[in-house]
């Protein structure tokens, strides 16, 4: 008989395992990981989900509803630790857990230890990705709120906004290593004199932020934009314009808005010596400089330390400076002639900038997706018909694998790619819009859901913008920045993306990050789907060993397929 065979993929903040074996194993009810972190003892993962004639209770009497794998076996070929963490040295191994002649589970078949890994935002070539952890709608935040008694709406004030109230410790968490990088670049410039930093921001209203860019002083240069506002003048950033201004940052204000978005939200990074200005890094992504853009909704953000991408932001820095509140002929004319090829190590990026015309960079979209070989994820916002009617077509034509998560498709074409259970014996949404837990389910608590989060959090909950092309491919490409991947974006907006070609260790880090993003809300899209054809959603574990012949049908098959095809 075969081995198991185990592969560990691992982004800043998560560790994620898929492993498989070729032939059933003889009386296996499922798996149990095992983890070893740095230097200590090996232990093993806990399973939320038990056997249903599993009585064992705690000491206050209440049914457990977290035992050790080992007793409550992984019954699926793929799981994601999120125990892991920023630095943690790692390795896992799987072990099958199988029926013994006493009717006890005992260890079966396992896997080798996997390489120690270190979990890091670095992806080598002066790049570092990061994530937040913005799950409000999760089982991790329900147990927080329900431990501290708490609403949705005093969560966002006692947890995301800054006051002599907040929770930090929940605010770091939900932050992650994408609010530690944010001010991270604004303390090193700081501290720094020859340091300076150049900024084109949408939104400023988080009072971290703002007080990490007011040290920086006359050395934080920000266009500045005036948000969101249903009137000419009105100003959203109107108290963080003028923080600034008092603390001698220089700012140029660029209200579009209402008629389009100033919706940029990078940084440039560089030397200023004898008043000229070498700019070294960029920093740009999905996200904006607000409470809930750092903490509630699920963003990105991307460091890349590279003279010729910093130049060509600074150059756009300068252009969205000298414009006001238009888009000049110049600005255009730039926007018209993206940059492709920039090196990357062996890698190279394509900087795009808009608005611009003729849709070319949406028409460029769909010449990417439909270069791909074997998979796609994505994770957007309010995203336009393309590219996400041909990124959804090809999965048909092609046989790609395509996994992504949406805040909210827009409703024109949304049948298009609204594709719901393509295997009719399956729950199962390919395009899952993002919701909550709205009811307790068997040992799930409540969570709220995507309504009452728009209410009292924000609109957006998955604010990301990244698509991720053939990750484990030979070429695999990744698109990330402020561009939601519509019509307004490329017509309208000042907008800024990226794309990243063959460099596997980024395609990893946002590959793991879209899983996860799509993977925690198809389970919550299930049980709206449960609901509604009057189906209990809630499975225990089985005690029949045919459980694991699910590897070879519906999606487990289609998951194994991609990330761990066979030798």
């Amino acid at each position: 008989m075969s081995g198991i065979i185990l592969k560990v993929f691992s982004n800043a903040d998560d560790v994620h395992l898929v492993w498989r074996h070729e032939n059933d194993i003889p009386g296996c009810l499922g798996f149990a990981i095992e983890c070893r972190r740095g230097d200590a003892e090996p232990k093993y993962l806990s399973n939320r989900v038990g056997f249903e004639d599993d009585t064992e209770v705690d000491d206050q009497g209440e049914r457990l509803t977290s035992r050790s794998s080992q007793i409550w076996p992984f019954q699926r070929y793929d799981w994601t630790d999120h125990a892991a963490d920023l630095g943690d040295v790692i390795a896992y191994r799987v072990v099958a857990r199988v029926l013994g002649d006493d009717g006890k589970l005992k260890d079966g078949l396992s896997s080798d230890w996997s390489e120690a890994l270190t979990l890091s935002a670095g992806c080598g070539d002066g790049v570092s990705v990061h994530f937040n952890r913005g799950y409000v709608l999760s089982q991790f935040m329900a147990r927080y709120m329900k431990r501290k008694g708490i609403t949705l709406a005093e969560l966002k004030a006692t947890a995301v906004v800054v006051s002599q109230q907040v929770d930090r410790e929940v605010r770091a968490f939900l932050g992650g290593t994408l609010r530690e990088a944010m001010l991270g670049i604004m303390g090193e410039v700081a501290e720094s004199p020859s340091l300076e930093l150049h900024a084109a921001l949408y939104e400023l209203s988080d009072e971290e932020l703002i007080d990490a860019l007011v040290a920086v002083g006359e050395r934080a240069h920000v266009v500045l934009a005036n948000g969101s506002v249903d009137e000419e003048g009105e100003d959203e950033n109107a108290g963080a314009r003028s923080r600034l201004k008092d603390a001698g940052c220089v700012v140029h204000d660029r209200f579009l808005a209402p008629k389009a978005l100033a919706h940029n939200k990078f940084v440039v990074v560089g030397r200023n010596e004898d008043e000229e200005f070498s700019p070294e890094a960029v920093w740009t992504g999905s996200t904006n400089w607000t409470p809930t853009g750092l903490c509630t909704q699920l963003n990105n953000g991307i460091m890349l330390v590279n003279k010729d991408l910093a130049e060509r932001y600074e150059a756009q820095f300068k252009l969205l400076a000298e414009s006001g509140d238009v888009v000049s002929d110049d600005l255009l004319d730039s926007n018209n002639q993206p940059k492709r090829g920039i090196p990357l190590g062996d890698a190279t990026v394509d900087s795009w900038f808009s608005k611009l015309s003729g849709e070319i960079d949406n028409k460029e979209l769909v010449e990417l997706v439909k270069s791909a070989k074997q998979g796609v994820f994505f994770v957007m916002f309010q995203p336009g018909n393309e590219p996400v009617r041909t990124l959804l077509k090809m999965q048909k034509e092609k046989n790609l694998y395509v996994r992504g998560v949406a805040t909210q498709f827009t409703s024109t074409g949304a049948e298009d790619f609204k594709l719901l259970k393509q295997d009719p014996e399956e729950f199962f949404l390919d395009a899952a819009q993002t919701s909550g837990v709205g009811k307790t389910v068997g040992q799930w608590a409540v969570e709220g859901t995507a309504s009452q989060f728009r209410t009292h959090i924000g609109h957006a909950i998955t604010h990301s913008k990244m698509i991720v092309i053939d990750p484990f491919g030979d070429d695999p490409i990744v698109v990330t920045g402020s561009h939601n991947f519509s019509k307004a974006a490329s017509t309208k907006n000042d907008e800024n993306f990226i794309v990243i070609r063959g460099h596997h260790e980024i395609a990893m880090h946002y590959a793991i990050n879209a899983m996860q993003t799509y993977s925690h809300y198809r389970w919550r899209a299930y049980l709206e789907e449960a609901e509604r054809e009057n189906r209990d959603p809630f499975q225990y574990l089985t005690r029949n060993p045919k459980w694991q012949r699910r590897r070879n049908t519906g999606e487990t098959k289609r998951m194994l397929a991609f990330w761990l095809p066979p030798a």
